[in-house]
């Protein structure tokens, strides 16, 4: 696989905002204004009702060192941070945020426990989904033949997306589902492709190579298979 873009890398603390702020020593505004300050968000929040944190509390376009933030969002179980770069840059800007909010305004930090990931990629690659199983290979294949027949047309159907999922029932705060479909508006002929996970960013992109040379495994094997 050949990566085209990072479209996400999110990485997300679980810890009560309350807790950095036990006491209720610092005011909330002036929060706002240094955070605002030391990354120079475009948007954050102004109005009352914009410091909702069951809605969530957002900061969005800013930027620290060479990092692009497109979003900080503080919700009343934990903080998010959204950049393009990797999960694991996000997750380090949250931690520095919290270190340096603990240090200048009068914050009580400690390390986070439970942390929370979301990758969303694009990239080019020579798999083909519908020989992961000869099932759906064979599905495929008889719902080209029907079409084909009726339309006189000929139209070649494959498996463009798949996706695995846990029981959203079991969780109270959703993770996302792992994901790859064809890239949308993108002829087939482009062999690009769109992956979604609840996984670090350099994990997410070693599965879907494990992912490639395993299809890649089993329809060298059908091939030898069908000679």
């Amino acid at each position: 696989m050949k990566l085209s873009a990072i479209h996400l890398a999110r990485a997300m603390a679980f810890v009560e905002p309350i807790d950095l702020n036990p006491v209720g020593k610092a005011f909330y505004p002036d929060l706002v204004k240094a955070l605002v300050l030391r990354y120079g968000f475009l948007k954050f929040p102004q109005k009352p009702e914009e410091f909702d944190e069951v809605k969530g509390v957002v900061f969005s376009t800013g930027k620290f060192e060479e990092t692009t933030i497109e979003q900080l969002t503080i919700y009343t179980y934990g903080f998010l941070v959204d950049t393009r770069v990797s999960t694991q840059e996000s997750k380090r800007l949250l931690e520095e945020a919290m270190e340096w909010a603990s240090k200048s305004l009068g914050l009580t930090y400690n390390a986070v426990r439970r942390w929370q990931y979301a990758s969303q990629v694009t990239f080019y690659s020579e798999i083909d989904l519908t020989s992961v199983h000869p099932a759906m290979q064979r599905l495929a294949d008889n719902v080209s033949k029907i079409v084909t027949e009726n339309t006189r047309e000929n139209l070649k159907y494959e498996l463009t997306a798949f996706a695995i999922d846990y029981d959203s029932l079991s969780r109270k705060h959703p993770m996302g589902r792992f994901s790859i479909q064809r890239r949308e508006n993108t002829p087939f002929s482009e062999h690009k492709y769109f992956s979604d996970a609840p996984l670090p960013t350099d994990e997410h992109i070693k599965l879907i190579g494990q992912f490639e040379e395993d299809i890649s495994k089993g329809r060298d094997v059908s091939l030898h298979a069908k000679r």
